[in-house]
């Protein structure tokens, strides 16, 4: 799943658009760099690289991620080198449902389709309860607009 990225002075901001299950937590945190209704929709360099990672930090489904390139500590959010290697650790999954929402998996899970092909490999991942997503298995937030009870 490729990402596209948007660069700013000591950080560049990685979208997984099939990812995003559109919680606003990005666009709530940070107003100026995330813009759904602007052309980019990011601007990284709107904010300082730090303000941008603590926003990117608050993404649930890590449709977001983020490199610093001014070499500062990266946070939970940012992308990992091992993005498409599941680990063997020994750390439990957990699957947790979400109500009237998708379905969480917080530990690293490879989603595959029935012919056998990865779609993903990530930390974090949030499938459709719904029926209604365009990015199935993903959820997209549609069960939000169709009032899904579950």
């Amino acid at each position: 799943m490729a990402a596209k990225d948007y660069r700013a002075e000591g950080i560049t901001v990685h979208w997984r658009s099939a990812r995003c299950i559109h919680s606003l937590n990005c666009v709530t945190a940070l107003p100026e760099v995330f813009d759904r209704d602007a052309r980019p929709w990011i601007r990284a360099g709107a904010a300082p690289a730090d303000v941008v990672a603590a926003a990117v930090d608050g993404c649930p489904s890590r449709a977001l991620t983020y490199t610093r390139t001014d070499g500062a500590a990266p946070g939970p959010g940012a992308a990992r080198d091992d993005e498409d290697a599941p680990t063997s650790d020994g750390t439990a999954v957990r699957v947790n449902v979400k109500p009237n929402g998708p379905l969480a998996i917080v530990g690293v899970v490879e989603v595959v389709d029935g012919e056998g092909n990865v779609l993903s490999v990530d930390d974090r991942t949030f499938l459709c309860r719904c029926g209604g997503s365009a990015t199935k298995p993903f959820c997209d937030g549609t069960h939000k607009r169709n009032s899904f009870q579950g």
